[in-house]
C-alpha cells in the first residue's frame, strides 16, 4: 500500500506541476469592443476576432475579397471566416487575393463577440466582452478583426495588415494590463454588392431612414462583382440605389455619416484587451497539491 500511495503522489504532482507550466506559458485575456458612435449612429455587427502569428491576412484595397469576409461584409456572418481562420487559411497570399493555406494550420484562436443581448448589433453606446486564453508572444501574438457596417448591404471594417495590432506586449504582465485602439476609422465596401438600400440589412433599426425592411434572408442583393475601395465620400451612402428623400440634409439621419469627423472623431468602435487572472481553479489545484507534496516530504 506504501507503495501505490508513492506512484499516485508522484503521478499528482506530475500533473500539478504540468498545470502550473501549462497556465503559466498560456495568457488570459479579456476583449472588450464598444461602439463609441453618436446616437442614432450606424450600428456594427457582432464583431469577429482572431489571434494568429501574422500569417492570417484578411484583404487588400483593390482586390476582390473571398467568401469568408463577403459573408460578413454583406450578413454579418462570421462563420466561414472562422471555419477558414481555424483550419489555416490566409486570403491574402504574396501580396495577391488567394485562399491558401499557411504554415499555421493548428494553434489559432477566434471567436465573435456580440451586443450584452447576444446575436443583435452593437448600438452606439452599448459594448461587450469575451475571455480568450493564447500564446501572445508567438502563437497568437497578432489580432486581426472583421464586422459588417449597419445600415449597408456590403460595407465593412478590419483590419488588412495583419501584423498592425501586436499583442506581444501583454505577454507576462500581470493582471489588470491593458491596451486600448480604436477601430474603423476608414470603412470599408466589399464591392460584392450593389450598393442598394432595398438589400441593406438590419433596416428595422433606422426608422428614420424609412427605408423598409431590407433584405429578406442572406446573399439576397445583386451581384457587383468589384473590388474593395475605402468609402471616402462626405456623403458615404451618395452612391446607394432607393435613398430616402433628403438623405444626407436630415438631422434625425445626419448621426449615420461616419464620415463626419466631428460625429466620429475616432471611428466606430474602440477595443480595449486586458490580461485578467488565469482560471484560479486549476492553477490553484495543481500548484497547491504540490505545495502539499513538498510539505509531507520535509
Amino acid at each position: 500500500m506504501r507503495r501505490i500511495k508513492s506512484i499516485n503522489a508522484v503521478a499528482v504532482a506530475g500533473l500539478g506541476a504540468g498545470l502550473c507550466v501549462g497556465q503559466a506559458q498560456a495568457l488570459d485575456i479579456e476583449v472588450e469592443i464598444s461602439n463609441i458612435g453618436p446616437a442614432g449612429g450606424v450600428h456594427i455587427t457582432p464583431v469577429w476576432v482572431g489571434f494568429h502569428d501574422g500569417s492570417f491576412d484578411s484583404y487588400n484595397n483593390g482586390q476582390a475579397v473571398q467568401d469568408g469576409l463577403e459573408r460578413i461584409a454583406e450578413d454579418g456572418a462570421t462563420g466561414v471566416l472562422s471555419a477558414d481562420f481555424l483550419s489555416g487559411y490566409t486570403y491574402i497570399n504574396a501580396g495577391v487575393n488567394a485562399r491558401v493555406l499557411t504554415a499555421q494550420t493548428t494553434g489559432r484562436v477566434d471567436g465573435t463577440i456580440a451586443s450584452p443581448s447576444g446575436p443583435p448589433p452593437l448600438a452606439p453606446g452599448q459594448s461587450n466582452t469575451q475571455q480568450f486564453s493564447i500564446d501572445a508572444a508567438g502563437a497568437n501574438r497578432y489580432f486581426s478583426y472583421a464586422s459588417m457596417v449597419l445600415p449597408t448591404n456590403d460595407f465593412f471594417i478590419a483590419n488588412g495588415n495583419p501584423l498592425a495590432i501586436d499583442l506581444s506586449s501583454l505577454a507576462g504582465m500581470p493582471a489588470g494590463t491593458e491596451i486600448t485602439f480604436f477601430i474603423g476609422q476608414s470603412v470599408n465596401d466589399s464591392g460584392t454588392e450593389v450598393n442598394d438600400f432595398a438589400f441593406s440589412a438590419a433596416n428595422g433599426l433606422f426608422p428614420q431612414l424609412n427605408i423598409g425592411t431590407g433584405q429578406a434572408g442572406p446573399d439576397t442583393g445583386t451581384d457587383e462583382n468589384g473590388v474593395v475601395t475605402n468609402v471616402t465620400a462626405a456623403d458615404p451612402f451618395s452612391a446607394f440605389l432607393n435613398q430616402p428623400v433628403g438623405f444626407g440634409t436630415d438631422p434625425d439621419v445626419d448621426a449615420l455619416n461616419f464620415n463626419n469627423a466631428s460625429l466620429y472623431p475616432n471611428g466606430l468602435a474602440s477595443v480595449t484587451i486586458r490580461v485578467v487572472p488565469e482560471p484560479a481553479s486549476l492553477a490553484m489545484l495543481g500548484c497547491g497539491v504540490i505545495g502539499m507534496l513538498r510539505r509531507r516530504r520535509r
